[in-house]
């Protein structure tokens, strides 16, 4: 029986070590813009390999026949002898009641991102963790984007630049290319890459972050906000 108990311990430890010690290799390719994200990845770890491949599209589906006739009923409404509302009359009036609610959530994205910015040094210690952790052999990103307002491109530009010193001082290759657009919106992202890693060694860098005094508070902030406009959120 002790035999049985000693032999069961001894192959757990074997397979926790396996899991937490042994290599694993991702290569990956990712592309996206505003109509959507495609993304594919191979990922091989001891003698298993698994292929993932995923496109998220955020575009507006075709109407069929039928909900554009659907449509057209809705946009005249009444008794059936013209005393209804038009559909330029319908629209107007949505728009109006739809404005306010705009506005809120875009406060409300703005008070998450003050938060978000607020812990802007613990991301990029977790960043700097996480790739002295991973051995990247090869990583490509090209960028092409532009927000609504340029100095906020400018801004971002900025930054992108930081993070890529920070990744090209971890890669053994690495190749980039960021070109910000001013005059319009829009956005248009290539990567691809071929990484190995171990859980183990990305153990340490996350418990650091997410015990982190600040990453804490703003966690909870955005559990005690979850939900709520911008009417009830306070920074």
């Amino acid at each position: 029986m002790s035999l049985l108990i000693y032999t069961l311990s001894l192959c757990i430890v074997l397979l926790l070590g396996l899991v937490l010690f042994a290599p694993i290799d991702v290569v990956f390719n990712v592309r996206g813009s505003l109509d959507g994200v495609h993304s594919r990845a191979d990922v091989k770890w001891t003698i298993i390999s698994k292929h993932f491949s995923k496109k998220n599209s955020l575009g507006n589906e075709p109407e069929t026949e039928e909900q554009s006739f659907d449509k057209a009923d809705k946009d005249v409404t009444g008794d059936g002898k013209g005393n209804g509302k038009d559909k330029g009359e319908d629209k107007g009036e949505s728009d109006k009641g739809e404005e306010p609610g705009v506005r809120e959530s875009f406060d409300d994205y703005y008070a998450k991102g003050r938060m978000v910015y607020g812990i802007r040094y613990p991301v990029l210690s977790l960043i700097k963790g996480l790739f002295s952790a991973i051995h990247i052999r090869d990583l490509s990103c090209d960028l092409d984007y532009g927000l609504p307002d340029p100095a906020d491109t400018g801004m971002l530009c900025g930054y992108l630049h930081t993070l890529a010193s920070v990744f090209q001082s971890g890669c053994r290759k690495f190749h980039y290319s960021l070109n910000p657009r001013f005059t319009d919106e829009g956005l248009d992202v290539k990567m691809s890459g071929d990484i190995r890693f171990r859980i183990a060694s990305l153990l340490f860098p996350l418990l650091r972050f997410i015990f982190s005094m600040k990453v804490l508070r703003t966690g909870w902030w955005f559990v005690r906000n979850r939900g709520s406009s911008s009417s009830g959120v306070s920074v």
